[in-house]
């Protein structure tokens, strides 16, 4: 191989390197997520005895089947927002998908998919194309919450309350779009007033 060949070798992957550290940085991650995970489910780790049996689960083996049977399963690496794959994901190992896949279905109406129960990468794309993340979040522990509510053993477990509350997401400044372009116009100062009565 020539010297050129090899440097233009050197910098392909070098290219491929920075695209994919890019992209993995911007996609949710389990490993982000599973301190949290332990903390709402302490002792047992949230294994739930009548599905996985009486093994007593060690911290690890728990950890495997929250990534692999939750996470993985409704597909959390592919969300762009930590945010949105925490909240929904979480909801899904606290309480399942529900009766007829309602608790996916109640992501996918606020997402604005057909409601179908069935998490697709289709759905995913559409949640990835919010701007906001609060957007989802933001409705989906109100969702959440009123779940929790129709619960007959909702008193005895305020637990579930704190938990999905802790998902919200303090609404972020948006930029008015009124004022916008005044924000960015550059004019002399002599024409800055006109120019501005103008917009308004």
């Amino acid at each position: 191989m020539n010297l050129r060949k090899i440097t233009l070798t050197l910098l392909v992957i070098s290219l491929l390197s920075s695209i994919c550290v890019i992209y993995v940085n911007q996609a949710a991650s389990f490993n982000k997520y599973a301190p949290k995970l332990l903390k709402f489910e302490g002792e047992g780790y949230g294994i739930h005895k009548p599905i996985w049996g009486d093994k007593i689960f060690t911290k690890d083996e728990a950890l495997f089947i929250h990534r692999h049977h939750y996470w993985n399963r409704f597909l959390g690496n592919h969300f762009k927002s930590q945010e949105v794959a925490e909240v929904l994901i979480d909801h899904l190992i606290n309480a399942g998908e529900g009766r007829e896949n309602r608790n996916i279905k109640a992501f996918e109406k606020i997402i604005g998919v057909p409601q179908n129960g069935v998490l697709t990468m289709s759905d995913v794309k559409a949640a990835n194309d919010f701007e906001y993340p609060e957007d989802i979040v933001n409705p989906y522990v109100e969702y959440r919450l009123r779940y929790y509510r129709s619960r007959k053993d909702a008193k005895v477990n305020k637990g579930w309350f704190k938990r999905a509350k802790s998902f919200y997401i303090k609404e972020s400044e948006r930029e008015d779009e009124d004022n916008i372009v005044e924000d960015y116009i550059v004019v002399p100062k002599n024409q800055q007033h006109n120019i501005v009565e103008d917009i308004k």
